[in-house]
């Protein structure tokens, strides 16, 4: 469970880095940005593989071995609803284990198959399938998706993933007032930090006016707004050529032992050279923060595929930040190649 509440997470926070500039160019021209709106789609698969495969740019022998056995156990199960077609909550799972792996149509597929052989499909089933196909077809959240989260909210409301995607399916419509609605709302359930971040930033774009958050002691909203690190990047000269200005920027940090990401942004690589801004309202886990280590790995690497985990090919650059309390620039030069 904890998995899929922390995936939603992310989901969220990844889909609302490309949201905020494609409402802007939204706003600005009057149309909708067909490149930003399939980056949405792209970053949710994108920000799953973030959390489960980008721990350490180094070799993972443990992960490494767990998804082979992962893998296995799904295929068991696929060929044993073959065996057994009529078990709704075997396909439910086969479907979300999809999802995790990243094989959208074939989740989305599962996923029917246990919405056809349901004699009263509940709300869980419609958020999953919902899910399974915005995920594999982005195009379905103004058609079959977006009706199957008008469902949950009409029975639920105050349904998290409900609103969510309920809200970006609003906006892909052109109902910019229900989206703010709905993220308004969502807001008000008191999500982690990261999300609630997101939404407010959106809010704000949206036209929406977003309460100001509580102090804490021996705080400020100077100090709350302040980064932790400012980041001058550049791309050193030798491998300027190979540099794809249709790619994708990843900035994060991580424990120097290694483990999950502390924060992270994307950007895209035609920002690149500039300067960059990587703090708490990053965080991937809510509660952690920069100030937390003595020592950090930075890490910016330009990927061809869009996907958050190395790729051979892929430029990158790293540094050790020693996290202080006032703000510093510091200089990061992207100059070598993933082999």
């Amino acid at each position: 469970m904890m998995f899929w509440i922390l995936a939603a997470i992310l989901i969220a926070i990844a889909s609302g880095f490309v949201l905020l500039p494609v409402w802007r160019e939204r706003r600005k021209s009057g149309n909708w940005s067909v490149p930003g709106i399939a980056a949405i789609a792209a970053l949710v698969p994108a920000t799953l593989g973030l959390y489960l495969h980008v721990t350490t740019w180094s070799e993972q022998p443990q992960r490494e071995a767990m998804l082979p056995a992962v893998e296995e156990m799904v295929a068991g199960l696929a060929e044993r609803l073959q065996q057994n077609p009529n078990d709704v909550d075997g396909w439910m799972i086969l479907g979300q284990s999809y999802i995790a792996l990243g094989r959208y149509p074939e989740a989305r597929d599962a996923l029917r198959q246990a919405w056809q052989r349901s004699p009263a499909p509940d709300d869980e089933l419609r958020l999953a399938l919902g899910e399974a196909e915005a995920l594999a077809d982005r195009q379905s959240l103004v058609g079959e998706a977006g009706e199957l989260f008008e469902t949950v909210l009409a029975n639920d409301p105050g349904n998290a993933k409900a609103l969510w995607y309920g809200g970006l399916s609003a906006l892909l419509s052109g109902k910019a007032e229900t989206a703010r609605q709905r993220w308004s709302k969502l807001l008000e359930l008191d999500p982690p930090e990261a999300v609630a971040q997101v939404l407010r930033e959106q809010l704000v774009q949206l036209g929406g006016r977003v309460a100001a958050q509580p102090d804490t002691p021996g705080s400020s909203d100077t100090e709350a707004a302040t980064p932790a690190l400012r980041l001058r990047i550049s791309v050193a000269e030798h491998l300027r050529a190979q540099l794809d200005q249709s790619s994708s920027l990843f900035i994060f940090a991580r424990s120097r032992e290694g483990g999950p990401p502390v924060a992270v942004v994307r950007h895209p690589a035609a920002t690149l050279p500039g300067e960059f801004s990587l703090g708490d309202e990053n965080a991937m886990i809510p509660g952690r923060s920069l100030q937390d280590f003595d020592v950090l790995t930075v890490v910016a690497r330009v990927s061809a595929s869009g996907q958050p985990t190395a790729q051979s090919g892929d430029l990158f650059g790293d540094i050790l930040f020693e996290p202080a309390p006032q703000t510093q620039l510091i200089d990061l030069v992207i100059d070598e190649v993933v082999p």
